[in-house]
């Protein structure tokens, strides 16, 4: 009855797999059908660069163009940057200020602009107004009254207040073969009429993107959800610049369901201390690795020779980096298309989780085969139920119980749980060649075990707020813990015995724990365990989206350096710690040298455990993960055999050493007796 149970669960996670491969599938070839990136510079930095070159605007546009730019960010205009460039006269009397523009056409940019923002402007003034109110009176230089307008305002509170792009400046760049992204801010008395206007004005100069300027996003506060629908009516596409900490970001984006750009820049006080190929490197990681597909790039001097010449260097390597191995080509971004990923798709995922973790809780708790039936049916249900669920909520509790669940049943080895002093006579000394074998495929096997996790985590969460950080997967943190604290505490009290009933086994495990419990603290084992404890706290605490702990400047560049030599950087707690842990315990288990297997293979389940949570980054490129997961198994087996070889080349140097010893003692013994010798001195006679 047991061995049917089992196998019925075992088809059941095949059935979840196989959904869950169909969403992995779908995700996939959205990602594919996007690897068009957009590099973009300020306008207002190249001005200064031509500047700096004495070379004519559109010469700079040009020579940026070749390097690898393909896009110009325009800022918009302001009544300050009006002044600025001399468009402007500014006559003050009494409450009234008179603002003379150059020409009728800025006077009309400017009513147009302004009257979209909610200040419209009249052609007469208010009954009464000169004495009452402060005025804005707007003219043409050399215009007659009937050409000026009035409105109530005080021109300081206007002064910064952007009123559209140039439509010259737009021109100006598409003739140099460059796509125009606009720039805005959001402003006072933002409402769904003035944004609606504001956005569609834009989109008429032919705008197709929109990043915002300044500390907020358009819409903020209280009108975000506002602001997103007229994105989605206007069909400009929002920029979301990573890392910005614009105020309102995270609302626009949940509110616009993955319909936007991501955007990565380095802001001016970052560009002041890093060096040029640490910007370069965070490009191209930005653009491979997490879905970026705008880089807006600074300009790195205006100083030297020949500035443009050095800024142009640096934009082809970064262009050169983003298509490396020609994974993405340059052009104007666009939306990932959605996965198309059917609702049905979910709960078929959910039996296999459900499945997944009765056979958990079968292996740790040794379930009679009713008390079988019922955990697996009181799993379906809420696996089921949860991915049935309105919302996002159910789904990602359902990929963190895979999480938990996956993981934990691959480092289930009974012989590596097994404490030291106990019967192993299921599992007798092997050779080393075969040791090291076994130690591979049970490697292999539990790396497999743990995929049926990562599936299951990828296809519930292959929709595209996800891929674009919308949405994210939840508890990446306890993610790592839980496993690793249930094959800590199952290494404490061992497993069941297959056959067994409960009720002994269950007093033997708390026999084990009693004695666990009561054991002599010794100092090197304290240390050792406090050591591991802090190794542990601070993996959990650089884990994450934003991880609280900082990485030191030697490992960024180990990090480049691996990113040059490899494919795909694998993690660093994968091939350097949990990997090559695992390997080395199961090959000293096989081997027989089972003092340290138990802690070696506690260790181990970190890389099992890092490897699922490389696939819950849901916004780095699937074929990226799956690169990035087999060279860290690869790499972490290799050193893994490597220590062990070692371990055994001293272990037979020294069972030689003592078997010469054992052989012929009277030499070692003659040998530990004899004295050093003595060189003579010059004269002296040896003897």
């Amino acid at each position: 009855m047991q061995r049917t149970i089992h196998l019925l669960l075992r088809a059941c996670i095949a059935v979840g797999l196989a959904a869950g491969l169909y969403a992995a599938l779908q995700r996939y070839h959205a990602e594919r059908l996007n690897r068009r990136v957009e590099i973009a510079v300020d306008l207002l930095e190249v001005k200064t660069l031509a500047a700096a070159a004495r070379k004519p605007l559109q010469e700079t546009l040009r020579h940026l163009k070749s390097a690898g730019v393909t896009s110009v960010a325009i800022p918009e205009d302001t009544l300050t940057t009006l002044e600025q460039q001399g468009e402007t006269h500014i006559a003050r009397r009494g409450n009234v200020t008179t603002l003379t523009l150059s020409s009728a056409s800025v006077l009309e940019r400017l009513r147009t602009g302004l009257a979209h923002r909610g200040y419209p402007c009249s052609p007469s003034p208010p009954a009464g107004s000169f004495d009452s109110l402060t005025m804005l009176r707007l003219e043409a230089d050399g215009g007659a009254n009937s050409a000026a307008c009035y409105l109530p305002a005080d021109y300081a509170v206007l002064r910064p207040l952007g009123f559209g792009l140039d439509p010259q400046a737009v021109e100006l760049v598409r003739q140099a073969g460059l796509y125009p992204v606009g720039r805005i801010s959001n402003f006072p008395g933002a409402s769904p009429q003035t944004m609606q206007a504001t956005l569609n004005e834009l989109r008429r100069l032919g705008i197709q993107t929109v990043i915002f300027q300044g500390l907020e996003v358009l819409g903020f506060r209280g009108q975000t959800k506002e602001a997103a629908a007229a994105l989605q009516a206007s069909g400009l596409l929002y920029g979301q610049v990573e890392f910005g900490k614009q105020k309102g970001d995270a609302s626009l984006s949940v509110a616009l369901r993955g319909e936007y750009l991501r955007v990565h820049s380095i802001t001016e006080g970052e560009m002041g201390i890093l060096d040029e190929s640490e910007a370069i490197d965070r490009f191209e990681r930005a653009a491979r690795e997490r879905n970026i597909r705008l880089c807006y790039v600074r300009l790195v001097t205006y100083a030297g020779e020949d500035p443009e010449k050095t800024n142009a260097a640096y934009i082809h390597q970064i262009a050169r980096g983003i298509m490396r191995g020609g994974e993405m080509q340059l052009g104007q971004a666009r939306l990932f298309s959605e996965t198309g990923v059917p609702f049905a798709v979910y709960p078929l995922i959910a039996v296999g989780i459900a499945a997944a973790c009765a056979l958990l809780l079968s292996r740790l708790l040794a379930l009679s085969p009713s008390s079988l039936l019922l955990v697996f049916g009181i799993s379906l249900a809420v696996c089921a139920g949860a991915t049935l669920a309105p919302g996002e909520t159910g789904k990602k509790g359902a990929a963190l119980l895979a999480a938990f669940v996956f993981p934990t049943l691959a480092c289930l080895h009974r012989g590596a749980l097994t404490p030291a002093d106990s019967d192993k006579e299921d599992f007798p000394p092997l050779g080393a060649k075969a040791a090291a074998v076994r130690a591979l495929i049970g490697t292999f096997y539990a790396s497999m075990v743990t995929s049926g996790g990562i599936i299951a985590v990828i296809g519930l969460l292959a929709s595209r707020p996800y891929m674009l950080k919308a949405d994210q997967f939840m508890g990446i943190k306890a993610a790592h813990v839980v496993p690793i604290f249930l094959i800590g505490l199952t290494a404490i009290v061992g497993l069941p015995r297959s056959g067994a009933l409960w009720r002994e086994e269950r007093q033997r495990m708390r026999r084990r724990l009693e004695s666990f419990w009561g054991e002599p603290a010794r100092i090197g084992m304290l240390l050792l365990t406090l050591i591991a404890l802090a190794a542990l706290m601070l993996a959990v605490a650089r884990t994450g989206n934003e991880p609280g702990v900082g990485v030191s400047g030697f490992e960024l560049k180990f990090r480049a350096l691996l990113d040059n030599l490899l494919p795909a950087r694998p993690r660093t707690k994968e091939f350097l710690i949990g990997h090559p842990a695992f390997v080395l315990a199961l090959a000293l288990f096989f081997r027989g040298r089972r003092r340290f297997t138990l802690p070696l293979f506690v260790v181990g389940t970190v890389g099992q455990v890092s490897l699922l949570n490389t696939f819950c980054h849901i916004h780095t490129p699937l074929y990226l993960s799956a690169i990035r997961a087999a060279t860290g198994l690869v790499a972490g087996a290799a050193i893994g055999l490597a220590l062990f070889w070692l371990i055994e080349w001293s272990a037979g140097r020294s069972a030689r050493l003592a078997q010469t010893r054992a052989d012929d003692p009277a030499r070692s013994s003659a040998a530990e007796e004899t004295p050093p010798r003595r060189d003579c001195a010059p004269g002296e006679r040896s003897g």
